[in-house]
């Protein structure tokens, strides 16, 4: 039974009543119904996807020990469906019902997560390597779809606001996600948190199953099907070709797209380094480290969030260029002074929160120090300045590329974020072994200062008068 229900004609009005009079601000988004589906599978999704990354953490700390080139292991296992899948998922998404491929991405990994407890126990903890791999190659079809829904939903005055909203609840989720992970472990066990990580995909896919899509692009006049998988992969690649054609011609779809590579090339990496900075300088058993790290990508998440709202609320008409490099100039600031982190007493000014218990739920007490305070506000700080970096430039890319070419588009661009982030992954889970976390820091965060700051110089000095688009 085909998942995508034939729309109707009153549907269809729905959909050409709320393109005609786009709406400002998070109310009147969250009335469209389609949007608001999209928008809560969203928030299952993304939260499940962050406790499964905790628990894969967890899953090699007691397999393999707490060295960092693991953990780059499975950046690696993840990584690796995104580069030689994405485009490909792409150009698939522009002629599939977008709603059979969100529903039936979170069904397949809802499956795969059944598998975590056999993939721990097989072949020494190798196969959790393959398990990532296999729920990440279901990913990689289900984040174009994302990503090319949205346009298809809202009217064109509402992007920003829209993917403010998602990228507001995305953080939320990172902060739930991976806040969530430790106590879940503790509540359910390693070896059966993954039916709770089930659940939640399979609410994904049910809120999935309500979104209303308009019809797809049809197929120009007198082109026909393919008549064979010789002719059908032709096109395929021609497609593919079409997209790289598009970002080619177009300089500010590749110039946001470049920059968005460097930001999701640096919290890739970060995310590896953070787990290293933990044991380091904030916990000292390793195996509680591996867990707890996830507090500074929650903390992170609730910078972003901030960030997130704020752009939406108050940032319509400021000046994109503006917003991104200031972003950049902040997280590098950012992560110049977490280098410094180890000249923050550790166990001075510590103060404790009490354990909270109700009913069946009993969490550990929570333990702060001034080094977690500090690293945990620089965390936040950085969050908001990547919410002023991401959420212009996607808005941006969704305005400037045609419906019909929004699939393979955003394939190529994902498969670029995610080839773009690959070495730098490997090099710190490598490289931090030798030179030391905070000196990886530096060598991050100082270029990404530099970067910042003489782009803003320049957007500053240049005004609008070189500018193409309205508002950058």
């Amino acid at each position: 039974m085909s998942l995508q229900t034939p729309l109707t004609e009153n549907t269809s009005d729905e959909f050409m009543d709320a393109l005609a009079h786009p709406g400002q601000g998070y109310r009147v988004v969250l009335k469209n119904q389609n949007f608001l589906a999209l928008w809560v599978g969203q928030i299952f999704s993304q939260i499940a996807d962050r406790i499964i990354f905790v628990v894969f953490i967890s899953l090699i700390v007691r397999h393999f020990g707490p060295g960092d080139r693991y953990s780059s292991f499975l950046y690696i296992a993840f990584t690796i469906p995104a580069v030689l899948l994405t485009a490909i998922a792409g150009v698939f998404v522009d002629r599939w019902p977008r709603r059979a491929v969100l529903v039936s991405t979170n069904l397949l990994r809802a499956a795969l997560v059944v598998l975590i407890p056999w993939a721990a126990d097989a072949t020494g903890g190798w196969a959790i390597y393959l398990v990532a791999f296999l729920i990440s190659s279901a990913t990689q079809f289900f984040v174009p779809a994302e990503a090319a829904t949205i346009p298809m939903i809202v009217g064109k005055k509402s992007l920003l606001t829209a993917n403010s909203l998602f990228t507001t609840t995305m953080m939320a989720a990172v902060i739930f996600g991976f806040a969530l992970g430790d106590p879940l472990i503790n509540l359910f066990s390693l070896n059966n948190v993954h039916w709770a990580i089930a659940a939640l995909f399979l609410l994904a896919s049910l809120s999935l199953s309500l979104v209303k899509t308009p019809p797809l692009c049809q197929m120009a006049d007198g082109v026909r099907p393919a008549s064979n998988m010789s002719e059908a992969f032709g096109r395929f690649f021609e497609e593919i070709k079409d997209g790289l054609s598009f970002i080619k011609a177009s300089p500010l779809v590749r110039n946001a797209m470049l920059k968005l590579a460097l930001l999701f090339s640096a919290m890739v990496a970060l995310c590896i380094l953070f787990i290293s900075f933990a044991k380091t300088f904030l916990f000292a058993d390793p195996q509680i480290a591996a867990r707890k790290f996830a507090y500074i990508i929650a903390f992170s998440g609730v910078g972003m969030a901030i960030g997130a709202f704020w752009v939406g609320h108050s940032f319509h008409h400021a000046r994109r260029g503006v917003m991104v490099f200031n972003g950049f100039a902040c997280i590098g600031l950012c992560l110049v002074l977490l280098s410094l982190v180890g000249h923050i007493p550790q166990k001075d000014y510590a103060f404790q929160l009490p354990n909270l218990t109700a009913g069946f739920l009993n969490l550990d007490a929570v333990r702060f120090t001034m080094r977690m305070l500090y690293t945990y506000t620089l965390a936040i700080l950085m969050g908001i300045a990547a919410s002023f970096v991401a959420i212009p430039l996607q808005a941006l890319l969704q305005e400037l590329i045609p419906e019909d070419k929004r699939g393979k588009v955003f394939g190529v661009q994902f498969t670029i974020l995610s080839t773009s982030s690959t070495l730098p992954v490997l090099i710190a889970g490598l490289a931090v072994e030798q030179v030391g976390v905070q000196t990886m820091f530096m060598l991050i965060g100082a270029p990404i200062l530099i970067f910042g700051v003489i782009g803003l110089y320049k957007r500053l000095k240049a005004g609008k008068k070189h500018v193409s688009v309205a508002n950058w």
